[in-house]
């Protein structure tokens, strides 16, 4: 067992340190943000009541570390009403904007309660935030 040990520290550096000084367990993205830190994405309904026939805009804000992220692969709005069977559900590519805002311009034709899930896949991550909002 003893010699088991000595081998091992025998193969440290002087330095005291194991060998990866200066690495970083996932290096450094666009905006300095760290690989292993995930991306947050917080969808923003319309402050006022949405009316049936009227359009509604929908955004959400994506960010990694409190920085925004403007350089999402995909980010994609899934929409339907309640009752709507899963095939059936509307998936809508999100307009990029700035400061990390990803926006949906939608008519809702008929009043109801409406789902609605932002799909952002960036830098390797995917998270899926689901709302609700009711249509007049």
């Amino acid at each position: 067992m003893m010699i088991a040990v000595m081998a091992l520290t025998g193969c440290g550096s002087s330095s005291g340190g194991n060998g990866h000084e200066g690495h970083t367990a996932g290096g450094s993205l666009p905006g300095g943000a760290d690989a292993l830190t995930p991306i947050e994405a917080e969808v923003k309904l319309p402050q006022e009541p949405v009316k049936a026939g009227s359009t509604a805009i929908v955004e959400v804000i994506v960010t990694q570390a409190g920085k925004p992220v403007d350089d999402a692969e995909e980010v994609l709005f899934e929409v339907w009403k309640e009752g709507t069977p899963d095939d059936k559900h509307e998936k809508i590519k999100a307009e990029p904007g700035k400061n990390g805002a990803y926006t949906l311009k939608k008519k809702f034709t008929e009043p109801g309660n409406y789902s609605i899930i932002s799909h952002v896949s960036a830098r390797t991550m995917h998270t899926m935030p689901k709302v609700e909002l009711k249509v007049e």
